[in-house]
């Protein structure tokens, strides 16, 4: 038995965040969703699961409805889609208002379970039906009797101490007691294993990052389920490689900081730089300059700056009491100190920069 398991998809996402390259992300998308549903044609594959997030929101464009209509229709095989946060099953909600093709299958409020007698298995799910529906994703769900085959799909959050109080809660003891031979889970975006005891429990992540921190989206998982076990192997689908790079700037010229983020740069790269470290006081770095001039190497670029004048150089012995970049720096100084939060610090760090600058005479605008 052959699954081939994906989610968070986010289908018509925003992507604001990307500015001009938010709608190129969006067809990637779209491109990705396709590459997918031709992997299950012609991997030999039982189902097809989505679980959670197909789309972004219940209002996606309608020639992207067109498309996952027509792209599931193609198949032969069983598809499962599980409702999730971004995409819950209410009375607006569009998995109402599509018309699926007779193979697919949308869980809800009212179907929790679906055996496919013809492959001896039972599929189960509990769909979002809001956002802050407090549903616990493998809550009420149990191996149906008469079939060989288990698999629960499951949209929410490990409880493990990387959240607070996370929504829709999955506990690590709900796996393993579960009674499955796979749990298909989604809401994480990327790969990871969860599996408890006897049960294999994984997140297949999103196929494409859907933010600049994602570094292990971009994979489906091909799950194999055999009466020897069961086997779940990382597939990459995706073509764009998210990931975050930290450079220390202190010391070093603005060529070399070019150099330094080049090094990560590609066609298929979306990066965020966070720039770090200490620089002289009237030292300027200007993150929109830098991301217009690289940007062309990579497929989307941000870059961070969270260094810090360094004070510890500040002589204010070069200047003579009374002088205005003394009293400047001694009374920006006295705000960095006195800041409220992170926010108001970095503002009064950069108006220090800005303002040592320009009474130096330098050419900053």
């Amino acid at each position: 038995m052959k699954l081939l398991h994906t989610s968070d998809l986010q289908l018509d996402a925003p992507f604001l965040f990307l500015g001009e390259c938010g709608q190129r992300h969006r067809e990637q998308l779209r491109q990705t969703f396709a590459a997918i549903v031709e992997m299950a044609r012609r991997g030999d594959y039982q189902v097809l699961l989505i679980t959670g997030d197909l789309f972004n929101s219940n209002r996606p464009l309608q020639s992207t409805v067109d498309t996952v209509l027509h792209l599931l229709g193609t198949l032969s095989i069983p598809v499962c889609i599980l409702p999730g946060n971004h995409d819950p099953y209410h009375s607006r909600s569009i998995y109402r208002r599509m018309t699926f093709p007779s193979n697919v299958t949308i869980f809800n409020k009212d179907l929790r379970f679906k055996v496919f007698p013809g492959l001896d298995l039972a599929i189960y799910g509990n769909a979002i039906t809001s956002k802050g529906d407090g549903l616990r994703p493998l809550e009420g769900i149990h191996p149906h009797s008469g079939v060989r085959w288990h698999v629960a799909m499951a949209h929410g959050n490990i409880v493990s101490g990387l959240i607070e109080k996370p929504d829709r809660p999955i506990d690590p003891g709900e796996i393993e007691e579960c009674g499955m031979d796979y749990v298909a889970l989604g809401d994480w975006h990327s790969f990871a294993d969860y599996s408890q005891g006897m049960i294999k429990a994984v997140y297949s992540g999103a196929p494409e990052p859907t933010a600049y921190h994602q570094e292990g989206a971009g994979f489906v998982a091909n799950v194999t389920l055999t009466d020897g076990g069961v086997q779940v192997e990382k597939v990459r689908v995706g073509k764009i490689r998210a990931g975050q790079v930290h450079i220390n700037i202190s010391g070093r010229k603005e060529s070399e900081l070019h150099d330094l983020i080049l090094e990560h740069a590609g066609e298929s790269r979306m990066v965020e730089v966070i720039l770090s470290g200490l620089t002289e006081v009237g030292t300027l770095i200007d993150p929109a300059e830098m991301e217009t001039i690289l940007r062309p190497d990579f497929y989307a670029l941000r870059i961070c700056d969270q260094s810090h004048p360094e004070m510890d150089d500040i002589s204010l012995s070069e200047y003579p009491p009374g002088h205005i970049i003394r009293k400047f720096i001694q009374a920006m100084s006295e705000q960095i100190l006195q800041a409220q939060d992170r926010h108001h610090k970095e503002i009064a760090e950069q108006a220090l920069q800005l303002g040592a600058a320009l009474l130096q005479g330098k050419d900053v605008i």
